[in-house]
Formats: structure tokens, C-alpha cells, sequence
């Protein structure tokens, strides 16, 4: 075994053991005993910071090889310190800036982070002016029919079936917002998920949201990608075909410590390119699955092992939607690796658009981290923490299934592996 593998181990054993003490904290109320997480406040703004920039640096890195590989990997040439201006026109950022909108003008209400209801959230999605694809497109198509949320994102059983596209990735390329107001707390992260991703999602299209988000919540406070996305695998339900995608990518990551990311893309496409199921149809290789995709953001983790240009790229070689998924990916690694460890060349760029509003909003880069954080200083508190002078006191939540397990084209059913409640 080697020293790499060792420590896998010994982290994964720690892991259980912190899982067991938080086993009795409950998401939007007043949580049950567990140990606290004290995190200094610029620490919390820091890792605020890295996600966003991640997520740029990820999408910017991305974008020119969008789509360029379909059933294959992208070997063409990389620019690793692109133009980061071009972040403020990526439909990546300012889509979910109409969810974040919708959340900050209910804040100050008496419900705080859950007082935008999924009413509300299709309400600011429906009069979006900006150009939609797939999920997206067919779910602001039914809200502006008049057809309501979650029937909106809804491929259900007979009789509910509205949006033919609920198993792509737009809830997954847009959900990172939640994921970084939510330090330490998956449970809040998924039932926020939960309540947007339904908006224009569905099943496999909704759990993406669940794993990105409850990813970027374990890295305020996980340093290790291996066990950020060992738990962020069980933030949606096993019998679901993305379980099963990324139990495969994670098993043969364990299982091969000999073989590359190259290899485990081959195992994965091979398997899952025409299996995982994309509402597109598969003429040309073409898969925008959210559970493929998602492949795709494990393995720019787990091979990248915390490198965030090794894991921007990797994600991006995978194909398909490969500007999407590094931003995914980037913005986990930006949130554990925090601001100030990330390439200087990114934050000298970055820092250079201070007016810079993102396309369709009213937000700049610094509205957008002083909205998260006032967002996550919010929930800290009420989820049972606490502010302590420079320091936030936070009640630590464990990863936790939905109660209700739905797969495209089938009506939901309960999760037989769900126990307590999200509420």
C-alpha cells in the first residue's frame, strides 16, 4: 500500500468519526448536539473569494473547448491565465445570479435564507431576458406557459412530464452559489438545492446541485478532495444513476492507484456515454447528462488531488461540457485552497474589473462576495451558530440523502435509505 493510499484511509476512518459526532444536527432549525466548527471570519471571506474565483478561472479556462470533444478527450492547447473579463459574459455565473438576487431581496425577512420560496425563485427565473439552452430553456418555456414549479423542471411519471430536458446539467453548472454560503453545513446546502433546482430540473438534474453544493460546503472545512467527494456522493440517493456514475469514477480511483485520469475517463465513457441518460438524444456523441458531466468534475478532483490547474484541466480534457465542469470543479478546490493560495496572475486579473457588472445583473465581482458572505453570516446563525467577536461558531451538519428518490420519466418514491429530517 502506498503512503498516498495510507493516509486515504487513515482520513476516510477521522471522516466516520466526525460523521458519527454530527449525526445529530438538523438543517433549518435549531440543531442537535455536535461539535462546533470555529472559523476566524476572514477565513470564511477568503475561502468565499476562492470559490468564485475558481469557478471563474474554471469557466474562463474551459470555455474555448466547449463541446470540442464528444465521446472523446480534449488534447488541444490550454491557456491556463486567460482574460478573466470574459467571466462577467459566462452564462455560468449570471444565471445563478438570478437565484442569488431572488434569496437577497427576502433576506432581511423573518424566514432569512429560506424566505424565497420555489415560487419566488421561478418568478426571477421567468423574467430573465438572456439566452437559455436545454433544462434551462424548457423550464423558463413553462413558467412563462404558466406552468409552476416543480412541475416547471418536472419529467415525471404519466400525466407530469413537462420538461423533457430535467436530467441535464443546468441546475449542476448554476448551484455553486449555495454551496458557498453554506460553510460546514451540506444539510442547508441540499435543501436549498432542493428548493431551486426544481425551478428546471428533475432526478439526476437536481442531485447535481446536491453534490456540487454539498462539495463546496465540506471545503470551508475539508482539505482533502478524496474525502469532499466521498461525501458529497451521498448527498443523493444510491439507487440513483448519478450515485452509480460517480461510485464508479470514485471505485476505480481506489481500486486502480496504478492507472491515470486518462484511464478512468476511458472506463467511465465507455460505460456511461450512451448509458447516462441526456434528454438531448445521443446523435454525435453528444451527452449533457448531469451525471456524466459530473464524472467528469470527480475526476478533475480526485486526479487533480488539490491542484487546482491540474484539476481545471483534467475536467476540461473530459469533453462534453468542458467549460462547465472545470468551473464546477474549480470552484471546490478555490473554496479549500482559499483565496490567497490561488495564482497571483488570476487575482492580478481579476482584481483589474472592480465595475465590471456580470451580464444581465446588477452585481460585480465584489457585490457578489459581500452578497455571499452576508448570505453565509446569515445562515451560520440561523442553523444554531454563532458570531464570537472575529470568529463564527458554526454547528457542523452531516451529509444527508433526500427523502424522496426520483429518477427521469418515473414518479418519486421514497428514499428507502433516508432516516431523520431535513427541516
Amino acid at each position: 500500500m502506498s503512503l498516498k493510499n495510507a493516509s486515504r484511509k487513515i482520513v476516510n476512518v477521522v471522516l466516520a468519526v466526525l460523521v458519527i459526532g454530527f449525526a445529530g444536527c438538523k438543517a433549518g432549525g435549531a440543531p442537535g448536539a455536535g461539535r462546533e466548527v470555529k472559523i476566524k471570519k476572514n477565513v470564511v471571506e477568503d475561502k468565499i473569494k476562492g470559490g468564485w474565483l475558481g469557478k471563474t478561472a474554471g469557466v474562463c479556462i474551459g470555455g474555448p473547448t466547449e463541446f470540442k470533444a464528444k465521446g472523446r478527450m480534449y488534447t488541444g492547447g490550454m491557456n491556463y491565465y486567460p482574460n478573466f473579463s470574459d467571466g462577467f459574459g459566462q452564462d455560468d455565473i449570471y444565471v445563478q445570479i438570478t437565484f442569488v438576487e431572488a434569496m437577497d431581496g427576502k433576506l432581511n425577512e423573518p424566514g432569512g435564507i429560506f424566505a424565497a420560496t420555489m415560487a419566488d425563485y421561478g418568478e426571477h427565473f421567468k423574467d430573465s431576458g438572456y439566452q437559455l439552452w436545454h433544462a434551462n430553456k424548457a423550464g423558463r418555456d413553462n413558467l412563462q406557459a404558466g406552468i409552476k414549479p416543480p412541475e416547471s423542471g418536472m419529467w415525471a411519471g404519466e400525466g407530469r412530464r413537462f420538461n423533457k430536458h430535467a436530467n441535464d446539467i443546468d441546475w449542476q453548472i448554476e448551484c455553486d452559489w449555495i454551496g458557498l454560503m453554506c460553510p460546514a453545513m451540506p444539510m442547508t446546502a441540499v435543501q436549498l438545492s432542493d428548493r431551486v433546482g426544481h425551478v428546471m430540473n428533475y432526478g439526476d438534474g437536481v442531485y447535481g446541485g446536491h453534490f456540487v453544493t454539498t462539495m463546496i460546503a465540506l471545503a470551508f472545512v475539508e482539505d482533502d478532495v478524496e474525502t469532499i467527494v466521498k461525501q458529497g456522493i451521498e448527498a443523493m440517493p444510491r439507487q440513483s444513476q448519478y450515485y452509480a456514475v460517480i461510485k464508479d469514477v470514485i471505485d476505480f480511483y481506489e481500486k486502480h492507484p496504478d492507472k491515470n485520469y486518462k484511464d478512468c475517463w476511458r472506463f467511465i465513457n465507455d460505460k456511461w456515454l450512451k448509458a447516462a441518460i441526456d434528454c438531448s438524444g445521443p446523435a454525435d456523441s453528444f451527452n449533457i447528462a448531469a451525471s456524466l458531466n459530473g464524472a467528469f468534475i470527480a475526476i478533475g478532483l480526485l486526479y487533480g488531488d488539490g491542484d487546482i490547474l491540474k484539476t481545471i484541466e483534467y475536467s476540461t480534457r473530459c469533453g462534453q461540457d468542458s467549460d462547465c465542469n472545470p468551473a464546477n470543479a474549480g470552484a471546490v478546490v478555490g473554496t479549500m485552497l482559499g483565496y490567497a493560495k490561488l495564482p497571483q496572475q488570476w487575482k492580478d486579473d481579476i482584481e483589474k474589473y472592480p465595475n465590471s457588472r456580470y451580464s444581465h445583473t446588477k452585481y460585480t465581482y465584489m457585490d457578489l462576495i459581500n452578497s455571499s458572505l452576508r448570505r453565509a453570516e446569515k445562515a451560520i446563525l440561523q442553523t444554531g451558530g454563532a458570531i464570537s467577536g472575529d470568529t463564527y461558531i458554526i454547528k457542523p451538519q452531516p451529509v444527508r440523502q433526500p427523502k424522496m428518490l426520483e429518477q427521469y420519466g418515473q414518479d418519486p418514491v421514497v428514499n428507502p435509505d433516508y432516516s431523520g429530517s431535513r427541516e
